[in-house]
């Protein structure tokens, strides 16, 4: 029991604290920006801002740099490579399209309404926001800094993804089955590529090709 509790204390006294804090801080952000009475402006500006945070945060106060979340230098074959995962990814909505209907599943007709009202430079920073913010908190950053205090990607992979479908839920529960597919899929290519540019390109081509179909997926 002695041995067992020292062991404990050896843990916490290694682990790395900093990251932890920033972990739980930044993670629940994203339901204060929702709880908040924001106009849909203050709270893209609101999810700007914690991405600058984070980077702040990765320099000041971990003491280290970008490379530290999958920052690398991107090819052009990286690129087109990341594009044929953003198409992958389409094609897995579809499928789960599919299924959504065959079960029934709700989905928020009336946030998806609100999307697709949007002008095309709002939609563009609206999809670039998403693209970015999203796989720098829920991909790069929770997964590195879990798996630097548990040792282990399964939980780093699915503790975020389990928090990316959390911030979601208002969205219906059959958009929920879209956030697990696109969210398992875009933590495995992290995890196989832990390049974080590739994330960002992939997310962004299928979040294009989503919203150029949306209007024709409300039609019907």
């Amino acid at each position: 029991m002695t041995t067992y509790v020292i062991s404990i204390k050896q843990i916490i006294r290694t682990m790395n604290k900093k990251a932890l804090i920033g972990l739980i801080i930044f993670l629940s952000i994203p339901f204060l920006i929702q709880l908040m009475p924001l106009t849909y402006m203050w709270a893209e500006i609101g999810f700007w801002l914690l991405l600058l945070v984070i980077i702040l945060w990765i320099y000041f106060v971990e003491k280290q740099t970008i490379a530290s979340i999958g920052w690398k230098k991107l090819t052009v074959k990286m690129t087109f490579l990341a594009i044929g995962f953003g198409l992958v990814l389409f094609v897995a909505f579809g499928i789960a399209n599919v299924v959504i209907q065959k079960l029934g599943l709700e989905l928020n007709q009336e946030i998806a309404q609100m999307i697709s009202s949007k002008s095309l430079p709002v939609l563009f920073l609206l999809v670039l926001r998403a693209a970015v913010v999203e796989e720098v908190l829920y991909r790069a950053y929770a997964f590195e800094r879990i798996n630097e205090l548990t040792k282990s990607k399964w939980v780093a992979g699915l503790v975020p993804l389990f928090m990316f479908m959390l911030v979601h839920l208002a969205w219906g529960i059959g958009h929920l089955l879209f956030i697990f597919v696109a969210g398992g899929l875009l933590t495995l290519i992290y995890v196989s590529k832990r390049n974080l540019a590739i994330n960002i390109i992939a997310h962004f081509t299928v979040d294009v090709i989503a919203l150029a179909v949306l209007p024709l997926m409300l039609g019907s």
